[in-house]
């Protein structure tokens, strides 16, 4: 599912914008544009928080996280690990058409994100348990 990834402008009001984004099993990674207004908000706070729903699959996978965006690189031209990471979601969003859109814009630099939680919250279904 896309995410929506949340930031904290350098008025203090929020900003969410929609993001692909890959799980490694510890933390998430997001490759944003190089002039993506976002990345600059995570200068002045890197804390943020990510929502990521499944709302077709009859399961209704959710995750919330809370956690600090961390800018490992950028803006650059892709390459070695965010070059992975960059195919495996254009793959797995996009298909062949995700692979095409990424090659063409293979000269565009971006930014590599990583997102290490603090909090979680996952469920699967329609009503929470701590709801009761």
């Amino acid at each position: 599912a896309i995410a929506r990834l949340a930031t904290v402008k350098p008025q203090g009001g929020p900003y969410v914008v929609p993001v692909w984004q890959y799980w490694d099993g510890e933390a998430m990674y997001v490759i944003p544009r190089g002039r993506s207004r976002f990345v600059e908000h995570l200068r002045t706070e890197p804390r943020v928080a990510v929502s990521c729903a499944d709302d077709v699959g009859a399961g209704h996978r959710r995750v919330l996280i809370e956690g600090r965006a961390e800018i490992l690189e950028g803006p650059v031209l892709m390459a070695g690990r965010m070059l992975e990471i960059a195919r495996e979601m254009a793959e797995r969003y996009g298909g062949e058409a995700g692979l095409r859109y990424l090659d063409g814009t293979m000269h565009k630099p971006r930014y590599l994100l990583r997102i290490v939680p603090y909090a979680m919250t996952t469920w699967q279904g329609g009503w929470h348990p701590r709801y009761g």
